[in-house]
């Protein structure tokens, strides 16, 4: 198995954490820009609730994770799944 480094989103509530560029997501979430300008702004509607859980993420708080091929294929994945590699502040 194969891993690679990506940054992710994490649902707080449930911490799927989701690759950025796959939504929507199989499971129901979805990840948005709120301004179709904005690139660095994301909205995660994340499935796990109801009613449906909404985070905002800007790009320089996003983390590096490991991610397997499982979760590259899927788009998201488990905190077992997609492990934290560092918590270094990303350039944005």
């Amino acid at each position: 198995m194969s891993l690679r480094i990506r940054r992710c989103v994490e649902c707080p509530k449930c911490h799927t954490r989701y690759l950025i560029g796959f939504s929507p997501y199989q499971n129901g979430a979805r990840l948005v820009r709120p301004v179709a300008s904005s690139f660095d702004e994301y909205n995660l509607y994340c499935s796990c609730a109801t009613p449906t859980s909404v985070t905002r993420w800007s790009w320089r708080e996003l983390k590096e994770y490991a991610i397997s091929d499982q979760v590259r294929n899927r788009g998201y994945g488990s905190p077992d799944e997609a492990a934290v590699v560092g918590k270094r502040k990303l350039a944005g």
